[in-house]
């Protein structure tokens, strides 16, 4: 039986309908809790930033006062270089120590399953488990660090007391913690590579060297750009090895973004309107930075 064009459009509609609603119906859960946990904070989050109080206290109007207080405040800008420079530090180190890894686990045919979970254990541990053990690692008097530069002949460090060397002591742990997830993630990519090309590649007379450079690099271009957004994301927001091992000392060397927002929440004279605004802040900047980041690794090379 033929249908008129008339039945066929009305057909054809329902049909689109139906399969929209299907998709929507399985979206539904996922963007109840997207809506709940996330778009209402933010929305709230900004709401709070033209208030004082709110969370335990009934929020007042004050217009822009906490955007005010942001300006010329020489502790945030201490924090956000001190971010930047921990963030600088850890991620280029956890990479390049990952990716080596990944290359060497890449040659392994037996035993590999061992390496791979016995790399993986740090990156279980729990950020205040694994800070723990790093201020045992780094203490200056027995510490494990100080220990094994004495066996050297070298002189001990306060590590944690040196302004100079507490970003990176707090950069080595992420390093221990982080290298195993990366290691694994740039081994998955590895392993995923197409082996007719480096066999091209052999023959026409390219070495090592340049089998990495010129097929390796480009073709892992999606997972460094995975990697880089990722953990400039998650590494912005250090918070908990900075609040257990340092508590912002010394004299202010250690003070990160996310600390001086719980601080000004929790401890500053309870400036909820204020921490809301440097939140914010936070949001924004890591936003922006993360499309700067899209824009530079999605150009060709």
């Amino acid at each position: 039986m033929r249908l008129s064009p008339e039945e066929h459009r009305r057909l054809a509609r329902r049909y689109r309908m139906r399969r929209a609603m299907t998709a929507y119906g399985f979206l539904l859960p996922s963007a109840v809790f997207f809506v709940a946990f996330l778009l209402v904070p933010v929305g709230y989050l900004f709401y709070l930033t033209f208030h004082n109080g709110g969370i335990i206290t009934p929020a007042t109007y004050v217009g822009l006062e906490n955007w005010r207080k942001l300006w010329g405040n020489n502790l945030i800008v201490t924090a956000i270089k001190n971010t930047a420079w921990y963030c600088l530090l850890a991620i280029p180190s956890v990479f390049a120590i990952g990716m080596v890894l990944a290359l060497c686990l890449q040659r392994v045919s037996r035993g590999g399953g061992f390496f791979r979970s016995l790399l993986y254990v740090p990156t279980l541990t729990p950020y205040a488990v694994a800070a723990l053990i790093w201020l045992f690692i780094v203490q200056r008097d027995f510490g494990a660090l100080n220990m094994t530069l004495d066996l050297f002949g070298f002189a001990p460090r306060n590590w944690l007391g040196d302004t100079s060397l507490v970003i990176p002591s707090i950069a080595l742990l992420e390093v221990w913690r982080g290298v195993g997830f990366w290691t694994l993630v740039f081994l998955a990519a590895l392993l995923a590579l197409p082996q007719e090309l480096y066999q091209a590649a052999t023959i026409d007379g390219a070495n090592a060297w340049r089998r990495f450079i010129h097929i390796t690099l480009p073709l892992m271009r999606p997972t460094f750009f995975f990697a880089v957004v990722m953990a400039t994301i998650w590494n912005f927001q250090l918070f908990d090895s900075v609040s257990i091992l340092t508590d912002g000392g010394p004299a202010n060397a250690s003070v990160t973004v996310v600390w001086y927002i719980y601080k000004a929440m929790f401890q500053f004279n309870n400036q909820t309107g204020f921490a809301a605004a440097l939140s914010f802040l936070l949001l924004l900047f890591i936003l922006l930075l993360t499309m700067v980041e899209i824009r530079l690794l999605r150009r060709k090379p």
